[in-house]
């Protein structure tokens, strides 16, 4: 039981890290999926999940599809809400948002991790824009690790990459896609993150879904 409540905090910090609140353009050294074919590993829930090998990293890429029965601003109003972080995120101990200028936005986040792993800080930079036609909102999600100072005892990400993307269905379902890869250094090995990297996006997912719903 001990073992596995271990490798659950371990894996679920992928998510945490990944799914920030903030909306940025990716970096120039922002990581590339090696192809564009994606496997389709899990449906469950009306919670569709997929994965694809990165070029020069053994950790995959995740992308995660549902219907969710919200609205497309209520939604967005979720993610930017920094308050609100660590109350859908799991093993999230802090959660600030740095700065936000019109559409870019900074987070800075910080895992509880169990011993003998350290705590993982993460700063996200991210972009939001919407289709004024159809009402499509992508957010695009990369780490920046320089913008705010090392912590001591905590491991900064340094390698992240990922998107929302939202679409109005109508005034009351929005169909959400959520995909990320990301780099979490320190050691954890890849096939650690690997074997959790199925369950990340369908806990995102499923955590979204019960979090609008009470809104």
């Amino acid at each position: 039981m001990q073992a596995s409540k271990f490798r659950s905090n371990v894996f679920s910090f992928a998510f945490v890290f990944s799914v920030a609140v903030f909306f940025a353009s990716p970096a120039p050294d922002a990581l590339a999926a090696s192809t564009d074919d994606w496997s389709l590993e899990l449906q469950q829930d009306g919670i569709d999940v997929y994965t694809r090998p990165v070029e020069g990293s053994g950790i995959k890429e995740f992308k995660g599809v549902a219907v969710v029965d919200a609205s497309i601003d209520g939604i967005i109003a979720l993610l930017r809400d920094s308050s609100r972080f660590k109350t859908w995120f799991p093993n999230t101990a802090e959660s600030t948002l740095l700065g936000r200028e019109g559409n870019f936005s900074y987070q800075y986040s910080v895992m509880n991790l169990p011993w003998p792993m350290s705590n993982r800080d993460n700063v996200l930079r991210s972009v939001f824009t919407r289709d004024e036609e159809t009402g499509v909102v992508d957010i695009t999600i990369v780490a920046a690790p320089d913008y705010h100072p090392v912590q001591r005892g905590l491991v900064r990400v340094q390698k992240a990459r990922g998107t929302w993307k939202l679409e109005p269905l109508d005034d009351h379902k929005t169909n959400v896609m959520f995909t990320m890869h990301l780099e979490p250094g320190g050691g954890i090995p890849q096939w650690m993150i690997n074997a959790r990297i199925v369950a990340t996006p369908f806990e995102a997912l499923t955590n979204l879904r019960t979090k609008v719903a009470g809104q």
